[in-house]
């Protein structure tokens, strides 16, 4: 049993390897089949595109027949060599030889004269041209004259399926996306030394206010990335009441104030609100190359604002409040006051009869003293003594009129003789100060009163006084 069981096991076990065998060989076979497939799939591809392909060349190829072809091209070169502006120029036929049984190659040699842009030109006209052509050699230099000595090899193939009579299309080639001016701007227009230069930028708004009845002065805000200057140019025409300065770029708006509204197409009134006016501006800038940047503006017109009330001007500092008398100094014959003008930093010596305005106070000085100093502002009398204030001088009030009878004289003359020799027992004076005669005498008496003959002799006492003393002068310290 045993042994039957292990036969029965290997014979089992070499099925299984022959089967498995058999699917592994049937996969590898179809992944082969199938890479046959897909190559064949390829080649056929690849001969469609190549039958595709040749068919554009087939457009683009010159005639089969060599004296033709070679005859066609060097006509088109000529016209080109022409049309760039090349000054001694030639165009002369180097080789022709056949490569292969597919198509035919032809050299020409081109030479001449012209200036960048000419040459730009040229290249241009040549890459635009739908030939099977190529430039093998390229060569230019600046020349004693100014020009460049130009000198190029040029190949160009005619294939042997072509037709005999094969015509080029008149068309440019899709190869080249740029215009001829295109072109020769992003060439002969580079800075090769600095970043390419980038258009001005408006960074103002969009709408301009223009008030009626005034003049408003808009100045228009554009920057340059580089920093350049930048040159202003109006499209169109403006009103009569606007007008552009293109050095500045400067708008200036004088609108009446009552503008005339534009009719409707029946002749009616107009509108209550007038359109905004539209003005484009071109802005260039003056880097290299130059780039340019248009914007269309809206002016706007307004009514005038109505006009702010006043306000109120700021008090202005009062040079009194800082004023003080500072001094009383006797001079030959007179006092004077000395008042500092702190403020100021001045200090102002009045006499009688000197005038002064010192911030709100505006007057004249009446009489000086030793102890006090009398002023006159705005037809009133003001008291101020030392280390007073001006502004705070005290104002006297009007003396009652003295009664004209002779008791009335007597007495005020007896009072003025006792004020006269108390003044002079306190005071040293330079002057003498005379006392005042009666106010009035009675008519029936020719004889003095006693009390004018009291003040006569009190007078004469005080001037013996003064004869005796030395004048001293005094002041009051500041």
């Amino acid at each position: 049993m045993a042994i039957g069981g292990l036969f029965v096991v290997i014979a089992f076990q070499w099925g299984f390897n022959r089967y498995r065998d058999a699917v592994k060989f049937r996969d590898n076979r179809l992944a082969a089949l199938q890479n046959e497939a897909n190559t064949l799939n390829e080649k056929a591809l690849a001969g469609a595109y190549a039958d595709r392909q040749m068919g554009e060349y087939m457009v683009r190829s010159l005639p089969s027949n060599p004296e033709r072809a070679q005859s066609t091209y060097q006509s088109w070169l000529l016209g080109a060599v022409r049309e760039a502006g090349l000054m001694d120029a030639g165009v002369d036929p180097v080789s022709d030889a056949p490569v292969g049984d597919l198509y035919y190659r032809y050299g020409f040699r081109v030479s001449g004269k012209t200036s960048l842009d000419g040459l730009v030109g040229l290249l241009h006209d040549f890459y635009a041209r739908d030939y099977l052509h190529r430039i093998r050699e390229l060569s230019f230099g600046p020349s004693r004259t100014g020009e460049l000595n130009v000198a190029m090899t040029i190949d160009v193939i005619s294939l042997n399926s072509a037709p005999i009579d094969a015509k080029i299309s008149e068309g440019d080639s899709w190869r080249v996306a740029q215009s001829l001016d295109e072109t020769r701007d992003s060439i002969l227009n580079r800075n090769f030394f600095q970043p390419p230069n980038l258009p001005p930028v408006y960074a103002g708004d969009g709408t301009l206010v223009a008030v009626k009845g005034q003049q408003t002065d808009v100045r228009l805000k554009v920057e340059d990335p580089e920093g350049t200057s930048i040159t202003y140019e109006l499209d169109g025409e403006l009103p009569e009441w606007a007008s552009f300065k293109a050095e500045s770029g400067t708008f200036t708006f004088k609108p009446p104030a009552d503008p005339e509204e534009p009719g409707d197409a029946d002749g009616g009134p107009g509108e209550s609100k007038a359109e905004p006016l539209k003005v484009v501006v071109r802005m260039t800038d003056t880097g290299y190359p130059r780039r340019q940047v248009e914007k269309t503006l809206l002016v706007k017109l307004e009514d005038a604002p109505l006009p702010k009330a006043p306000e109120p001007m700021p008090a202005k500092f009062d040079d009194a409040t800082q004023t003080y008398l500072t001094a009383l100094v006797q001079g030959r014959g007179d006092w004077t006051a000395w008042m500092n003008v702190r403020t100021r930093g001045e200090t102002l010596k009045l006499q009688v009869g000197d005038s002064f305005e010192i911030g709100s106070m505006k007057g004249s000085v009446k009489s000086v003293s030793a102890r006090v100093v009398l002023l006159e502002i705005g037809g009133k009398e003001y008291e101020l003594r030392p280390s007073g204030k001006l502004s705070e001088a005290v104002a006297l009030e009007a003396p009652e009129q003295p009664d004209a009878s002779p008791d009335n004289a007597s007495s005020v003359g007896a009072e003025e003789d006792s004020k006269a020799g108390e003044s002079g027992e306190g005071e040293v004076k330079e002057e003498v100060t005379e006392s005042a005669e009666p106010a009035a005498e009675p008519e029936t008496s020719e004889e003095p009163s006693p009390a004018v003959e009291q003040a006569e002799s009190s007078s004469e006492q005080t001037e013996e006084a003064d004869s005796t003393a030395t004048p001293t002068p005094q002041s009051q310290p500041e």
